[in-house]
């Protein structure tokens, strides 16, 4: 039979005529379901997080470490270990571990939050509010979470943003303190001080004797910054009294010396306390730089170049970011005209 008219029989005929097909076509066996790699048990890791839980970081950090040396790609490891080096302070280093984890855990509250606040210490305020905002969409009831993004918002002189969060930590916790000097501080740089000072005055009521001095030290900022210096002294120094270590309220009142240009050597002294309790206060570089420019034109220097370096990205001193590098430029200008005058006079002897 000529092989046209063969496959036109077969096209017609029954399909259970139809057993053999002339062309056989190789049979693949359907992909076996992926089995989930599990990652094998690590006492080691067990022992870390233990450590973590007790709030025994060195040891946590340590187990962590030789943990990755030999599981470089453990996720939730990087995780942990970030948040403990939040906890203990090394932020460059949590940022890079808590960065690793996220493309595995993007929308961890926790891991967000953690990496907002490594980021906050660095003054990258973008990438803080990003995940303040992260960590707010799965907690949108995160107190600690507002907060800060309120503070974040305040440092980079948001203030509307910073004034409308302040606002929604108030209706979640109305009683607050913290929450309290967040509004003060806000609406002390929007002009309004009267409603600032009603509000501390409000909450001094309702605040246990722990949490005074730092309201009485957020009032002296405010009246210092109205003018008001006599008032504002008497509320450092309450706050003082009852807080001696208080570093904002040290810093306010060696401030207010300066202002005066009285007390200065006191003034010096308040300021290195300060920063011995809080090393990143670079307002207290600056106020130093201030009050040696008389007694120690070279201790001035360092001070004002320190404030410079510190406070290079920080939009909150930039007034006096400039005000202090006029003052390392004079001394600079004047190092080479005295330098270019020497060179002068050692070629003319030389002569």
């Amino acid at each position: 039979m000529p092989r046209a008219i063969a496959l036109v029989v077969l096209s017609l005929a029954p399909a259970a005529c139809q057993t053999m097909p002339l062309f056989e076509m190789p049979k693949v066996a359907a992909p076996a379901a992926p089995v989930p790699l599990v990652p094998a048990p690590s006492p080691l890791l067990d022992q870390a997080n233990q450590y973590a839980r007790d709030g025994l970081y060195r040891e946590a950090v340590a187990a962590f470490r030789k943990h990755l040396s030999d599981r470089p790609k453990d996720a939730a490891a990087h995780r942990t270990l970030g948040i403990v080096y939040v906890k203990t302070g090394a932020y460059k280093l949590a940022i890079q571990h808590l960065q690793e984890a996220l493309p595995t855990y993007p929308d961890n509250g926790e891991l967000n939050y953690y990496l907002a606040e490594a980021y906050r210490t660095q003054t990258r305020y973008g990438d803080a509010i990003f995940h303040y905002k992260k960590t707010l969409q799965t907690e949108p009831k995160n107190l600690n979470a507002l907060k800060a993004l309120a503070w974040s918002y305040y440092s980079i002189r948001y203030y509307a943003e910073a004034l409308k969060t302040a606002k929604t930590l108030k209706k979640l916790d109305p009683n607050d303190f913290q929450i309290s000097i967040i509004n003060a501080r806000i609406l002390n740089k929007i002009g309004m001080n009267d409603k600032a000072l009603a509000i501390l005055h409000k909450t001094e009521a309702l605040s246990s004797p722990q949490e005074l001095p730092f309201l009485n030290s957020v009032k002296g900022d405010i009246l210092l910054d109205q003018g008001s210096r006599v008032e504002a002294e008497q509320a450092y120094r309450k706050a003082l009294q009852d807080q001696p270590l208080l570093a904002g309220a040290l810093t306010g009142l060696a401030k207010k010396f300066i202002k005066d240009q009285q007390n200065l050597d006191t003034a010096v002294t308040y300021l290195e306390r300060a920063l011995r309790l809080r090393p990143n206060l670079m307002e207290a570089y600056f106020l130093l730089g201030q009050a040696y420019e008389k007694k120690d034109p070279k201790k001035s220097l360092e001070n004002y170049r320190s404030f410079a370096k510190e406070a290079a990205m920080d939009p909150e001193f930039q007034q006096e970011l400039v005000f202090a590098r006029e003052k390392i430029a004079a001394v600079e200008s004047k190092d080479e005209t005295a330098n270019g005058n020497n060179r002068v006079e050692d070629l003319e002897d030389a002569l």
